[in-house]
Order: structure tokens, then sequence, then C-alpha cells
């Protein structure tokens, strides 16, 4: 497995700043951020502190993921992948992101799923409308090169692995595929590792690192947050063990979205706990 970051938890920094922390720290690529299409929802709403005014992310134009990537491998630092912000059913900022991404050398982007909170639409309709724009997804991927890999994440109609796997299992696993974000399964969408990673088998496309852990709200309920890498309820080397028996030897990137440190120092704090772990060199 090859470690990278994913600049999404460098808030803070800038670009040039997130590239050269993140290779002093010994990691060996990263995932840059794309900045949301204006007035776009996710703009509009940011769900996390870093999202607002955030630093290390690309503007959502091709010119610039060129020049973004050619300072990043000046350092000598790999391009793992884009993170844009794709609404379903967008094709025009789908276009754009790979064509930002075939520009920057980047071998695959960021979707996510429909978000639950925002739409009164049962599942099923979400469902069909989602599994309908990864027609298109599988297409523009086709074209451009670009593998489209769809989020786990809470909150969408793809929170589990199961969920995620029925919508991409129809498409071409070259084209297509998952991203396994362990963080995002502790607030909701857990299944046994060792299933999950079963199933999504050759649809396995990247892997985000991040923990979180359930804490006791003062009303005396339970909620869930993010925490340190060592410090939560995913048993990250355990995981990742479990990845390398089964053969991935793609990229992880780190994306710790907690706040018991700053953003540097956190970055700093992860790369020395994945040497503790054996992991990072």
């Amino acid at each position: 497995m090859k470690f990278g970051v994913a600049t999404i938890s460098l808030p803070s920094l800038n670009i040039g700043e997130a590239v050269a922390e993140i290779a002093a720290a010994g990691f060996g690529g990263i995932e840059w951020r794309v900045e949301p299409r204006p007035g776009s929802i996710r703009d509009a709403t940011p769900a996390h502190p870093f999202l607002v005014n955030h630093r290390s992310t690309i503007p959502l134009d091709v010119a610039a993921a060129a020049e973004v990537a050619r300072e990043t491998r000046a350092a000598g630092l790999e391009i793992v992948g884009l993170a844009p912000y794709i609404e379903v059913g967008d094709t025009g900022t789908l276009r754009l992101a790979c064509e930002m991404a075939a520009a920057a050398g980047a071998p695959q982007i960021r979707v996510q799923a429909p978000r639950i909170s925002r739409t009164h639409n049962p599942y099923s309709v979400l469902y069909e409308e989602t599994v309908a724009f990864f027609g298109e997804i599988e297409a523009a991927a086709r074209a451009t090169g670009i593998r489209v890999l769809l989020e786990i994440h809470h909150n969408t109609i793809c929170s589990s692995a199961a969920l995620a796997h029925r919508v991409v299992a129809r498409f071409a696993p070259s084209h297509v595929g998952v991203i396994y974000d362990l963080g995002n399964l502790v607030f909701e969408g857990y299944e046994a590792h060792e299933i999950a990673l079963d199933l999504l088998g050759d649809h396995l496309g990247h892997v985000h690192l991040k923990n979180a852990a359930h804490f006791r709200s003062p009303g005396g309920g339970w909620r869930p947050d993010w925490t340190p890498l060592e410090d939560g309820e995913v048993d990250v080397p355990h995981v990742l063990e479990l990845l390398d028996q089964r053969g991935y030897r793609d990229w992880v990137s780190v994306e710790d979205m907690s706040l018991d440190r700053e953003p540097r120092a956190a970055l700093h704090h992860n790369a020395a706990q994945l040497r503790e772990w054996g992991l990072l060199r």
C-alpha cells in the first residue's frame, strides 16, 4: 500500500504549504480537494469547519489543476486523485472534473451519492437517479481514461459497502469503483470489514483513512465525532492488514477530520503513528 494525504484535512494551509508539509512528513502522494461549483448545495451548507475558507483546494479549472500537479510532482509527490463535489445529474461538472484529472495526470476522481437529508424523495427514486447518472459516469471515464470512484459516506444512499456495491456492480470496475472510507463507517453503514472488502472485490478503488467514535451528549444520548487515527472505534492496523491480505496495493489517503490538533500538527502526528505501526517508511 501507498500512503498519501487528502488535502481536505489541511484547511489552513495553502497549496504550496500543503505540498511542502506532506513531503516533509514522508507521505508519497496527495489527493487534492477541488472547490465546489459556485452556488452548489455543498458549497452553501458546509458540513464541517474544515470546509469553510479551505485553502488547500484546487479551483474548478483545468489550467489550475495542471499547475498544481506540476508543483506537486516537483516536490517528489504523486497525484493520488482529485476530490470534486459532483451532484447526481451534474454532467457538466463531471466532464470538467475528468478534464482536470487528465490535465493533472490524476488517475481518479471522487463522486458522492445523494444526501438523504437534502431531499424528500424516497430511496428507490434516488437509487434509480444515481444508477442512471453512473451510466454517464462510466461513459466519461471510458472516454477520458479517468476512473471515477463512489465514496462510501454517511447521510447518503451509499453509506455502506453493500449499498455502494448495489450502485456500481453493473459497471466495469476498470472505469467505476468505490472509496472505502473507514471513519465514515463509524457514523453509519458499518459492516464487518471482511465481508465489505470481499463484496467490493475489484470495485475497491481507494481507501480513506480516518477514525471516529461515539460520545455521550449533554442530553444523555450518543453521537459520533472524529478522533485521531489511533483513538477511535476503527482498529486501523487490523483493517489495513485485511487490505494487505486481499492484495490491495493502491493508495490510502489519510483524511483526518478530528479537531484535537492543529492540521499541520495532525499531519505529522499521523505520519509518526503510521511509522509506529510499521506502515510508513
